[in-house]
């Protein structure tokens, strides 16, 4: 049952890192992994708040949804 939400059952929201020589490098390094999301971001990675604002444009599921499951990533 929707419980009157318009939305049933569970959906995923997803990330993923590819790890290509430029993000290696980072990794190697030791850098901090705020810096090594930031360069994967610039790097056209989408963080799980994207994709997450994705199914609510296509209405899989609502704001609400996505910033309750995502509220410990920081931008």
């Amino acid at each position: 049952m929707c419980f009157h939400t318009g939305y049933k059952g569970r959906t995923g929201i997803f990330e993923m890192l590819v790890i290509d020589d430029d993000i290696r490098n980072l990794i190697t390094r030791g850098v901090d992994s705020s810096s090594i999301k930031k360069r994967a971001t610039e790097k056209g990675m989408l963080t799980l708040r994207d994709d997450g604002a994705r199914k609510v444009q296509d209405g899989i599921t609502t704001v609400e949804e996505v910033m309750r499951v995502t509220q410990e990533e920081l931008d």
